[in-house]
């Protein structure tokens, strides 16, 4: 009984004595504010159907610019539906501007997220998902469902009037002329390689003062001007062409310098990690063939390694580090392309540049004209004129009727704060 005493005596001091410690641990507190797309987080994920044409009004509800950038999707003939600061001009805060694009001839599980000012890093973006036709099979039995998982860094900067509205029409069309599989290969590896660059990437340096990382020695800055606006209207000085095809042994500078690729030129491509860190690298606009990798320098003796009949087509690849990855890109899309790291820090201070493919015979057939509610900024700003709903809805080489079909099927969604 004494014992039984003793034991209840000890046990309740015990308790009482963690209840003080608890009591007096401090408790930390966190708000984590997120861009929300119509009221949620990750935003809602946009389905369609390959060949589909895509519409998405965003009203930018932040307290700073917006692009929203639709990564993996290609884009065919209009980099100005890209929404990445080297081919769009932003939208302005309380403006809302319309995307149009068509998932061309791709399948597959994608995402968006908006591309300026690190906000990608407090939300705003979600899964975009296209769909197989049904007379096209796909390679494998039919899934028994389909859960899209977004993962992402977190950062501790804060974004006031954290709220974008989506508005998304999908339209049904039939194309023709279908390129090759974009999921499997067309003996790439019989073609003749017309430009060959390997891109070097470091850790950090300081430039100027500033922490920066580089490509080649490079490390990007932005444009005031978009680049494929400055071409359009004949801007000079926004850019160079200028971009080393392989690293630079000098001093590592900022510039705006892009690569001069070649309309129906085929590219290799040897991404080098020298950091300490994966490296994931992503290039709008196409589906290149990962043809080889390996641990060390690259060297032209390593094109021995090549994988040249089955490659994987896809348009992002992560490089070792102390590694390379090799890749080819057949240069059949028209237009202004971001080739970058997906490491957003590091993307953000400047590993990434542009790859500017233009068409000597200007057509409609190999590049869409400038879209009707085209922003301009920079040098172009002059030709802004104030927001106009009927300009922001308007669509991309649109006729009339569409257009109606379009205001009469869908209405703006407004977000509450």
């Amino acid at each position: 009984m004494a014992l039984s005493r003793f034991l209840t005596l000890f046990l309740i001091h015990i308790a009482l004595l963690l209840g003080f410690c608890f009591a007096e641990d401090p408790f930390v507190f966190y708000n984590f504010e997120v861009i929300a797309i119509n009221k949620q987080f990750p935003g809602p994920t946009i389905n369609a159907t390959t060949n589909y044409n895509v519409v998405v009004n965003v009203r930018n509800k932040l307290d700073e610019s917006l692009l929203m950038h639709w990564s993996g999707i290609q884009q065919r003939r209009s980099s100005w539906q890209d929404g990445l600061p080297g081919t769009n001009c932003p939208i302005p805060p309380k403006w809302n501007w319309t995307y149009q694009f068509q998932v061309k001839d791709q399948i597959g599980s994608f995402f968006y997220f908006p591309s300026l000012h690190f906000q990608r890093a407090a939300g705003g973006f979600g899964g975009f998902i296209i769909n197989n036709r049904n007379i096209i099979p796909i390679p494998f039995n039919t899934p028994d469902g389909d859960i899209t998982i977004l993962i992402g860094d977190w950062y501790t900067r804060n974004h006031s009037g954290k709220l974008i509205a989506f508005e998304c029409t999908i339209w049904n069309v039939s194309a023709s002329g279908a390129r090759p599989n974009p999921q499997g290969s067309f003996r790439y590896g019989s073609i003749n390689v017309t430009e060959i660059y390997v891109l070097k990437n470091k850790p950090p340096v300081t430039i100027n003062g500033k922490k920066r990382t580089t490509l080649n020695g490079i490390s990007f800055v932005n444009p005031a001007t978009p680049i494929r606006l400055a071409d359009q209207f004949k801007v000079k000085g926004v850019y160079k062409l200028d971009f080393p095809k392989r690293p630079l042994t000098g001093p590592p500078k900022m510039e705006t310098s892009i690569i001069n690729g070649t309309y129906r030129g085929f590219m290799e491509v040897i991404l080098q990690n020298n950091d300490t860190k994966v490296q994931t690298y992503h290039m709008s606009g196409y589906a290149f063939f990962v043809v080889g990798m390996d641990y060390g320098e690259w060297s032209e003796n390593s094109r021995g390694t090549y994988n040249k009949w089955d490659g994987i087509a896809r348009s992002t690849i992560q490089v070792y580090p102390g590694a390379w990855t090799a890749i080819l890109i057949s240069l059949d899309n028209v237009g202004v392309w971001n080739l970058r790291t997906e490491n957003l820090d590091s993307w953000y201070l400047g590993q990434e540049t542009y790859v500017r493919i233009v068409n000597p015979e200007a057509t409609n057939k190999t590049e869409l004209p400038v879209p009707d509610n085209a922003l301009y900024c920079g040098a172009l700003s002059k030709l802004q004129k104030p927001q106009d709903i009927n300009l922001a809805t308007s669509i991309t080489g649109g006729s009339k009727l569409f257009s109606t079909m379009l205001m009469i099927a869908s209405a703006l969604l407004f977000l509450s704060r």
